[in-house]
Order: C-alpha cells, then sequence, then structure tokens
C-alpha cells in the first residue's frame, strides 16, 4: 500500500518528461542553458587570456579599446585593455552561480516556512503568513538595494541577499499546495494511522509537490540572474575586478562606449538575455510538461 502510494505521489513516474521534450522552446532553451553553463564550468580551457590582466603591446603600453579582431582577440579589449571574450566567459561563472545559490537559498528558506504554515496552521500560519505580508508591501528590487548597501558588497553576499528577500513567494506558493494536498485520501489516512508530522510532510506531502516546486524555482533563477546584474550595474553587488555581466554593463556606462565601442557591453548584455530567456523557456516547459490540469 505504502509503495502504491509513494508511486503516485511522485510527480516523475508520469508522462511529464514525454511532455517535456516534445517542447521545441523548451528544449531549446535547456540546449542554450547547458552551453552557457559548459561555458562557465570550462572557462580555463576555453579562453587564452586572463580576464583581469591588461593586454599590454610589443611597446608596453596598454591596449585599450581594441576591436573585434584586433591582435587576434574575439570580442575586443574593454577601456583597461583586459580581454571582453575572457570576461564574458569567466563572468557567467559569477552569474550563474549567484542565480543557483540564491534559488537555494530562498527555496530552502519558503518551503520549510511554507510547509509549516500550511501544515500546522493556527497560529504558526497567522505569523508567517503576515511576515510574508509585511515583506511584500516592499519592492524586493528595493529591499535588495538597501539590504546589500549596508552589507559589504561581495558576491557572498549578493548571494545571500537575493535568498532571503525573494522566499516569500515560494513560502505563499508551497503553503497554498499544502492546504490542498493534506486533504487528500491517502494523506489523512496517512495521519489516522498515527504517522508523525515530519513523515506525513516529507514522505506524502512534499514528494507530491515537487514539480510544481521545481517549476518555480526555475523561474526564480531567472529572476536572480537579473537581480544579481541589476545590483552589480548599481554598484552595489559583485565588485571589479571580479567579473560578472552586470559589472561589465556598469563598466561600459558612458556615452563614448555606448555609442562608439557597442562590443563592450552587448556581449555581457546578450549574455543575460540568453540566459534568463532559456531559463524562462525551461519553466515554461516544465509548467506545461506536469500541470496536473494538463494530465489525461
Amino acid at each position: 500500500m505504502d509503495k502504491a502510494i509513494r508511486k503516485w505521489a511522485n510527480p516523475f513516474k508520469t508522462h511529464g518528461w514525454k511532455r517535456f521534450s516534445k517542447n521545441k522552446l523548451a528544449l531549446a532553451g535547456a540546449a542554450l542553458l547547458l552551453a552557457l553553463t559548459g561555458m562557465a564550468v570550462f572557462a580555463p580551457f576555453i579562453v587564452g587570456n586572463d580576464p583581469y590582466l591588461s593586454l599590454t603591446g610589443a611597446d608596453g603600453q596598454i591596449m585599450k579599446n581594441l576591436s573585434p579582431g584586433d591582435s587576434g582577440l574575439l570580442l575586443g579589449a574593454d577601456s583597461l585593455g583586459r580581454d571582453i571574450f575572457s570576461r564574458v566567459v569567466y563572468a557567467a561563472r559569477v552569474s550563474l552561480s549567484v542565480g543557483l545559490v540564491a534559488v537555494g537559498i530562498s527555496a530552502a528558506v519558503g518551503i520549510i516556512l511554507g510547509a509549516v504554515a500550511g501544515y500546522f496552521g493556527k497560529w504558526a500560519d497567522i505569523i508567517i503568513m503576515r511576515v510574508v505580508d509585511v515583506v511584500y508591501c516592499f519592492p524586493v528590487m528595493f529591499l535588495v538595494i538597501i539590504i546589500a548597501t549596508i552589507l559589504k558588497p561581495s558576491i557572498y553576499n549578493v548571494m545571500i541577499v537575493i535568498g532571503l528577500c525573494n522566499w516569500t513567494g515560494t513560502a505563499r506558493f508551497v503553503r497554498g499546495e499544502i492546504l490542498r494536498v493534506r486533504e487528500l485520501e491517502y494523506v489523512q489516512a496517512s495521519v489516522s494511522l498515527g504517522a508523525a508530522n515530519g513523515r506525513v510532510i516529507l514522505q506524502h506531502i512534499l514528494p507530491n509537490i515537487t514539480a510544481p516546486i521545481i517549476v518555480e524555482a526555475t523561474l526564480q533563477m531567472a529572476r536572480a540572474i537579473l537581480t544579481e546584474a541589476s545590483l552589480s550595474y548599481l554598484g552595489v553587488g559583485v565588485q571589479m575586478p571580479t567579473a560578472s555581466w552586470g559589472n561589465m554593463l556598469m563598466d561600459a556606462n558612458n556615452i563614448a562606449t555606448l555609442t562608439l565601442r557597442p562590443w563592450q557591453w552587448v556581449p555581457p548584455g546578450v549574455c543575460i538575455l540568453l540566459a534568463v530567456l532559456s531559463i524562462n523557456f525551461i519553466g515554461d516547459g516544465l509548467r506545461d510538461a506536469f500541470d496536473a490540469r494538463q494530465k489525461k
């Protein structure tokens, strides 16, 4: 009986992955995200120049603002003579890592608090949901900027700040799903048989809402990457000389570069666009594949 319940409750023992594989946009997004991830992981083997060192010519002068193709550089050099291609590739490590870790933090906090609020209800539900309401009163970006400004700007603080400011959506979502699932017969049967609350939540409720949680986390990763880029562009995110797509845009924020040297700001901007777009395609594909309303 318990084996049958677990099999039924597991959202991945469905035809969801088959439906996902038929979604061309989702597959294209997965391939693109895999390419960006591979670029980040194998960065030392892809680039030939140090992304943090200025390039110098035979006369010892720094080669500033080189156009793509000059001196064999694929995307040219920036105002400090650094290889833009190398910086874009290494920046993928930072931006994708921030998105992944921040989503991990927000998902962990949101799942725990949402599960407590949804399953136990009463005062736990009231307190947690009022905290969520208070946080919702502030624009997320405004709150993130304030906290990031107070703390010392660094990549680790950016991860923590983004994660701790974005858990409310996950908590509210998990609470709603648990309120629905806890009324199902197999959950009520487990409670009637005297199963501990922790076992009911971990073995019977959370496995049944794993798929929508993954969809929510996937979409949140795209928002986290955008948030990191925004913070870095404003100067309160990842700090130089560490390269991120956001602070590369900040570094090119002057009239001369914007109008005369687009190769310095177009590549990081395109990378942000492709990363966010691919993650959104994957999230939409997962939502369509595992949405219970679409299952026959």
